[in-house]
């Protein structure tokens, strides 16, 4: 067996076993993918999502989409661009933001760090973009919205490539923007 091979087995069983070992004991706790347990996701095992629901109701279609991609009535919300991974796992903004929206998470297969989205920042005088200050105007409402869909911030300069181009309603982006307010 060659050395890439043995690799690939060794970190596979890693990611597998570690898998397994964080579902015995109740999945995560609080953390930076879950508030208290909402859910359990696990890395990608042989192109398959190791996640599953947890028991967990989310108070509005906001915050569901927020921690997860997907809509209260209708189901995962479809999306370009962002990490190839994102593609494999329905995941929302909290993956690469965080529980309160605070950013500063690396960004798995990129070189991004994620900015904070939270409303009073994002809308405030100074807005820092992931470890930057950005020289954009604060964010409205609707730059906040076209951010979400398009990918561009408020001085119409495109967002880094990791940030995925979400495809929502009006009534989803509504909803996603009141819970973005709550974040503290």
């Amino acid at each position: 067996m060659s050395r890439k091979m043995l690799v690939r087995l060794v970190a596979g069983s890693a990611l597998l076993l570690g898998s397994w070992a964080w579902a015995q004991q109740g999945g995560p706790g609080p953390g930076p993918t879950s508030p208290g347990g909402q859910w359990y996701m696990g890395p990608v095992v042989m192109g398959l999502p190791t996640y599953a629901p947890l028991k967990r109701r989310f108070t509005s279609n906001g915050e569901q989409i927020y921690y997860t991609g997907v809509r209260a009535k209708s189901g995962p919300i479809p999306r370009t661009g962002g990490p190839m991974w994102v593609n494999y796992i329905w995941v929302g903004c909290v993956a690469c933001h965080g529980v309160h929206g605070r950013g500063g998470i690396p960004v798995m297969m990129g070189t991004a760090i994620s900015s904070d989205i939270q409303y009073a920042v994002l809308t405030g005088k100074e807005h820092p973009e992931g470890d930057e200050k950005s020289d954009h105007p604060p964010y409205t409402d609707a730059t906040i919205k076209q951010a979400i869909t398009q990918g561009m911030d408020p001085a119409g300069e495109p967002l880094d490539w990791t940030m995925p181009r979400w495809q929502m309603t009006d009534p989803d982006l509504s909803d996603l923007l009141a819970y973005l307010k709550t974040l503290r």
